[in-house]
């Protein structure tokens, strides 16, 4: 899931950091992104993450999509230089201590991993 709502415009000088949490599953998720079973409690974190990234970032943070892969979901947000969003990570495991959880932040003020996200997401649907 991305939000194309960016494409034409980012907001690159107000949200110049990239921040990505990574959710790992426990149990194997056989022929699908994750067990079944695990529905309900991946969705709670992803509630909470939300929930957190909007009190921890200020007012400045955007989240953008998130990729499921084979048993990890990961969530992307861009923040402004006054979020905290470092802080949403022992708030979501001690919320969540079955789960792996981690977090990265580096710079990206030209927003270059959402518009190749994108590109590659258009390129996708456009061979159909």
């Amino acid at each position: 899931m991305i939000d194309d709502r960016f494409s034409g415009a980012a907001p690159v000088k107000d949200l110049p950091r990239l921040a990505w949490f990574g959710v790992f599953c426990q149990k194997k998720a056989g022929g699908s992104f994750w067990h079944p079973d695990e529905t309900q409690r991946l969705d709670a974190i992803e509630g909470d993450l939300t929930r957190l990234c909007g009190q921890y970032g200020r007012g400045s943070a955007e989240y953008l999509m998130r990729i499921d892969t084979r048993g990890v979901r990961e969530y992307y947000l861009y923040s402004g230089g006054d979020s905290e969003l470092g802080q949403v990570l022992p708030s979501l495991q001690a919320a969540h201590p079955k789960y792996r959880i981690e977090f990265e932040e580096t710079p990206d003020a030209e927003w270059y991993h959402y518009k190749n996200i994108l590109i590659e997401v258009l390129a996708h649907a456009l061979r159909g």
